[in-house]
């Protein structure tokens, strides 16, 4: 099978490869069926693609790479509705949201989470009272360290890029003199 995306372009995938979300995510109630890939390689994010609703694509992480501490039960009536009733093959993945120019205010949705049953790939998403719908990923102590690691490393982008134009000019007139 495959998809036409207007992020992706074509996506071929298998049908159990479909995770299938029954009532949809909030906010997107027609997108139902989904295909799960990791964002890059050795990423701790995974791009969700809407199969349905191909132009829909959301970043998800598994929450406890970040909060480790974190702990919630999955209620029965949830359990049930993925086919899980003893909740153990599950995987978590809640959306992350990254604002525009300002990736170091991204967040993720803690209070949302999407609960998948790793068997017969079927979803849902949950509701968690005790946490917060837009949970920072990085510490409030760490973004003036993460702010000064990407304006150094944007520096050494320009150095490389002025580098590259200068040789580049240099190289043609020496072309152009010897065509002369």
């Amino acid at each position: 099978m495959e998809i036409h995306g207007t992020r992706f372009g074509v996506l071929e995938f298998k049908e159990e490869e479909v995770i299938i979300l029954n009532e949809g995510l909030l906010g997107f109630p027609l997108s139902r069926r989904f295909l799960l890939f990791p964002y890059g390689q050795d990423s701790s994010f995974f791009w969700l693609q809407s199969v349905d609703e191909p132009e829909i694509a959301f970043i998800v992480i598994n929450p406890f790479d970040f909060f480790a501490e974190m702990e919630f039960v999955i209620q029965d009536a949830d359990a049930d509705a993925i086919g899980c009733p003893n909740g153990d093959e599950v995987e978590i993945f809640s959306l992350v949201t990254i604002p525009e120019g300002r990736p170091e205010e991204m967040r993720t949705n803690l209070a949302g989470p999407v609960v998948v049953n790793t068997v017969n790939r079927m979803g849902r998403q949950i509701l968690i009272k005790e946490y917060s719908p837009r949970q920072s990923l990085i510490p409030q102590d760490l973004r003036q360290t993460y702010m000064q690691e990407r304006e150094a490393e944007n520096r050494r982008a320009g150095r490389q890029e002025a580098r590259r134009r200068f040789r580049r000019d240099k190289i043609v007139p020496q072309k152009m003199a010897a065509a002369g």
